[in-house]
């Protein structure tokens, strides 16, 4: 089922290492931004990557990334990265991200999408492999109850 889940915040400041030659955010390092804002999404929510997923050889596939950027950012600048829930189902879940300056104005906006997959990377039904943990999910995210 699609929705959206209330989002997480991730504040942080823009380092020179975030940067070009220019002195601008390079455009890679948005999506290590995405990463973090959705892995502490996931530990806000009682599901800490390394133990939820990681150490149980679940795997969050990335499927799918995007970004739009809105405006320049440069080192020191205090920014949020805001990570929203959109698509949860037994196969896949999906995140909105958006980047907002220090002044409210948005940044940049983006998506990613994810399968589960086993070591082997064989993708999977999480409710079917790991009933608990989908249960678990569906406790904290109703709105996505069953697709």
């Amino acid at each position: 089922m699609n929705g959206t889940y209330p989002g997480t915040d991730l504040e942080m400041t823009v380092t020179w290492g975030d940067c070009d030659a220019a002195g601008i955010h390079y455009y890679a390092r948005t999506f290590d931004w995405f990463t973090n804002a959705r892995m502490k999404f996931l530990a806000d929510h009682g599901f800490p990557y390394m133990e939820t997923f990681h150490h149980p050889g679940i795997s969050l596939v990335c499927l799918t990334a995007d970004c739009r950027f809105k405006k320049m950012l440069k080192p020191e600048e205090r920014i949020t990265v805001r990570a929203s829930l959109t698509t949860l189902t037994r196969s896949r879940l999906a995140f909105d991200y958006r980047i907002y300056k220090s002044d409210g104005q948005l940044a940049a906006e983006g998506t990613t999408s994810h399968a589960y997959v086993d070591p082997e990377g064989n993708p999977y039904n999480l409710k079917k492999r790991h009933p608990g943990l989908w249960a678990s999910m569906m406790d904290r995210w109703p709105v996505f109850q069953d697709e």
